[in-house]
């Protein structure tokens, strides 16, 4: 058999402790609260405990709990544990420290101004001959005597005599310590030992946390409120719309009642009304955005000044309206070349001056479409594009430059169908903040600014159907958009992200879209064009607008670097689209390499749709998502980031093969700069 180990003094102890606490657990918590008013705080007496092993934790637990358990068991272990270290100065400028030693004795050290130093140890039996018979209160009349200063000192050559008052003489002998320096270590430690332990540091800091708290409570409650806001806004906003379906599902009715009504008193069968109802819905798939209405009112004389910037009737020539060879100016009558000079002499119309002002910048990389926006609807705000009657900015722009390049004459447009198709793109954009018809406008004068000034027309010998094609993709590119990404349709799996299968969702509704609506002949700009041309023309449109997905970036991106380490000749046309697709990518990001005051005008409507798309995450119990919380803002980082791993590295890659559009990077870097000294609040 083996021999029982026995157990050490230690654990004999460590397990007598544990059946203590087991029988009177109550009072495990007068270890916190019975200190005597001399003593350190209890915190600190269990700090120093703990570095002093079992047996004094044994001590210590029985010299607090002993009030009301035990009496007389005060050894002198247990008073030692508890005793702080102690500081006097006498009369004579002697500085004694008290201390306990870790061989359980109390040792006592004096240092004199010229630094001679006097120690001495006493163990219970010396300290019992100067009368210490209850060792708790022996030890707090000492420590009243030390903290009041009330001892005095005898120094004399190799010994030093020191009287504590009710506690008796002690003689310490000369000692080769450095006394100022280990009276010094010893302060310090105290220092930082009570320092870490102030009440008061802790009640500082608690009113710290406490007013942090009351802080995010105030704002939990103000974003509760907003979210009720939001929440009633959103139901107001259902119900009324639920009240508008009523309405115009009673107009529709109304409507089939009399066209049958008419169609009877006309003689018209049911057969035949039927194949028309058939035929009415083949074409009209789509809603269409104006309505009963082919095209808005817009201001005749406007758009016969925009005219004269680019195409002037000679003096003399017969003008023919309802002749074929005229389809191309059937509607607005061109100015002669006298009456043009004549009627910009005198532009007595503000509106039609500011509008022929901002027209001079059309080939500028500075063009200002806000300027233009609020010039011809009042504002370039919510109000402002949620009721264009007149056309805006995307429908002036876009006329403007389908006569910049004579697209109308060379390839003798219908003018009134033309007409129509700009006034139908341009109320198919919703009034959101940033994907509007404003943005459209944008991009679709970065692209024609890419092609012409940048080059790329001339760079890749473009056909003018090319060009007539990226035109008209940059001014759909974004179409009908709802004012929330591609990845919302995919979070929330909405019937578009079903139909399309979360590829593209919303650029495939951008471009389908307008060419469904293109099948009624109100609206077909491509009728002028055989059908080859309308096929390249098609195809062209289509891969441009699905280009502008985000989620193809790098892949697009990845692609025309990879070309361009070939060479820098793009004739096929493969690569011509390629070079088209990049353009219209730039167009679209192009704000982050605009003038300052442009740009950050884009940046305040890109955050306010950001958070209007976290709103409704938020209200749907989603995550919001990166950028797209109104209580975290973070447009600075947003925006750095962005330019950092998307549009420097974009605007890059196509000033290597437009060298012309390098400035964009220098602008951007300028831009990205800015929310240095910016951050966000």
């Amino acid at each position: 058999k083996k021999k029982k180990k026995k157990k050490s003094i230690t654990e004999t102890k460590g397990e007598g402790l544990r059946k203590f606490l087991l029988l009177h657990p109550p009072s495990l918590f007068s270890l916190f609260f019975y200190v005597p008013t001399s003593f350190p705080p209890p915190i600190l007496i269990f700090s120093r405990l703990c570095r002093r092993g079992a047996k004094h934790v044994l001590c210590i637990s029985f010299c607090v709990l002993s009030n009301n358990h035990q009496q007389g068991m005060h050894t002198l272990e247990d008073s030692l544990t508890a005793l702080p270290k102690l500081f006097t100065k006498t009369p004579t400028n002697v500085v004694v420290l008290g201390k306990t030693t870790n061989e359980g004795t109390l040792s006592l050290t004096a240092t004199t101004p010229s630094n001679d130093s006097y120690s001495a140890t006493f163990t219970q039996a010396a300290l019992q001959q100067q009368g210490a018979t209850d060792f708790k209160q022996y030890f707090e009349v000492m420590s009243a005597a030390f903290n009041e200063n009330k001892c005095s000192s005898h120094p004399a050559g190799a010994s030093c005599a020191f009287e504590v008052p009710g506690c008796g003489r002690f003689e310490l002998g000369k000692s080769n310590v450095n006394g100022h320096a280990m009276l010094l270590d010893n302060i310090l430690s105290f220092t930082k030992l009570r320092a870490s332990k102030d009440p008061e540091k802790q009640l500082e800091e608690a009113a710290s946390k406490a007013a942090e708290a009351l802080a995010k409570a105030k704002a939990l409650e103000k974003e509760e409120a907003q979210l009720h806001e939001t929440i009633q806004a959103s139901r107001d906003k259902v119900a009324y719309n639920n009240t508008r379906i009523v309405e115009l599902q009673e107009e529709l009715q109304a409507l089939d009642e009399a066209k049958k009504k008419a169609a009877v008193e006309n003689g018209t069968t049911r057969e035949e009304l039927q194949e028309e109802e058939e035929e009415e819905d083949v074409t009209s798939r789509v809603r269409n955005p104006l309505g009963e209405q082919d095209c808005k009112e817009f201001p005749h004389d406007l758009l016969r000044l925009v005219k004269g910037q680019f195409m002037e009737w000679p003096d003399g020539q017969l003008y023919d309206a309802d002749s074929h060879q005229n389809k191309f100016c059937s509607i607005v009558k061109p100015f002669t070349t006298s009456e043009f000079a004549l009627a910009t002499q005198n532009l007595s119309d503000p509106m039609q001056e500011k509008v022929y002002q901002l027209l001079q910048d059309l080939d500028k990389w500075k063009y200002d479409v806000f300027s233009l926006q609020e010039a011809t609807c009042g504002s370039y705000s919510h109000e402002g594009l949620v009721n264009q009657p007149e056309g805006g900015s995307l429908f002036v722009t876009a006329y403007a430059l389908m006569h910049r390049y004579g697209f109308m004459q060379k390839f003798n447009i219908n003018e009134k169908v033309m007409l129509n198709w700009l006034s139908l793109v341009e109320a198919g954009y919703h009034p959101n903040p940033y994907h509007n018809s404003m943005h459209a406008a944008d991009v679709l004068h970065i692209t024609h600014y890419i092609l012409s000034t940048g080059g790329l027309a001339a760079t890749c010998k473009l056909a003018s159907e090319d060009v007539f094609a990226a035109l008209c993709a940059a001014a759909i590119h974004d179409y009908n958009h709802p004012g929330i990404n591609n990845n919302f349709h995919i979070k929330v799996q909405t019937y578009l992200a079903t139909l399309f299968n979360d590829r593209s969702i919303l650029e495939n509704i951008h471009v389908s879209s307008v060419f469904e609506l293109m099948k009624m002949e109100k609206f077909n700009i491509l009728e002028c064009f055989a059908d080859e041309q309308k096929r390249d023309i098609r195809e062209t449109i289509v891969e441009m607008v699905l280009a502008t997905d985000m989620g193809l970036h790098a892949k697009i991106l990845g692609t025309f670097k990879r070309r361009l380490a070939e060479d820098h000749e793009f004739k096929k046309k493969e690569d011509i689209r390629l070079a088209l697709s990049m353009a219209v990518k730039m167009a679209d990001i192009s704000n982050c390499g605009r003038e300052q005051t442009l740009y950050l005008g884009w940046c305040n409507q890109i955050a306010d749709e950001f958070y209007m798309q976290g709103d409704r995450e938020r209200n749907l119990g989603f995550p919001c998502s990166p950028f797209m919380d109104r209580y975290l803002p973070a447009m600075a980082k947003g925006q750095i980031a962005f330019m950092n791993y998307i549009v420097v590295p974009l605007f890059e890659c196509i000033s290597e093969f437009l060298p012309a559009m390098h400035f964009s990077v220098d602008l951007t870097e300028e831009n990205k700069a800015y929310w240095a000294n910016h951050a966000d609040l």
